[in-house]
């Protein structure tokens, strides 16, 4: 599993790294839906500072995207922010955030360079970013 779960009060953190498949992707998400805290949760922080290569074609970002949309029925405020340095994975998550606006989906959407500024991010319920990215 190229991934590592931690739960927050307000929220989760996904640690991926190494070479990460839709499967993974979809295995963490599903994580997230079935687990009860996800009620509560208003952040995900996606962290693929460690990824090598990433295996999320556009029929699985699109599969996920739409998941995603029908979470946020639920979820309205939900917060989503990646971290990554690598050209070819912040392609695949802007991909990914592209579909999710195209589906209007009501979650903000932003990417960062590191986990400080994406906690600080996610973590300012007060004056949410409404721009997202």
């Amino acid at each position: 599993m190229p991934y590592k779960t931690n739960w927050e009060p307000h929220g989760i953190i996904w640690k991926f790294y190494g070479y990460v498949t839709a499967e993974e992707i979809e295995e963490a998400n599903n994580e997230f839906y079935t687990d009860e805290r996800s009620d509560d949760s208003r952040y995900q922080i996606i962290d693929a500072l460690e990824v090598t290569n990433v295996e999320w074609n556009d029929v699985d970002i699109k599969e996920i995207a739409a998941q995603d949309k029908g979470a946020s029925f639920l979820l309205h405020k939900l917060k989503v922010a990646y971290i990554s340095k690598d050209e070819k994975v912040t392609a695949v998550l802007e991909k990914y955030i592209d579909i999710s606006k195209i589906l209007n989906s009501t979650w903000k959407f932003k990417g960062f360079n590191d986990l400080n500024s994406a906690k600080r991010w996610v973590k300012d319920f007060k004056n949410p970013d409404k721009k997202g990215i």
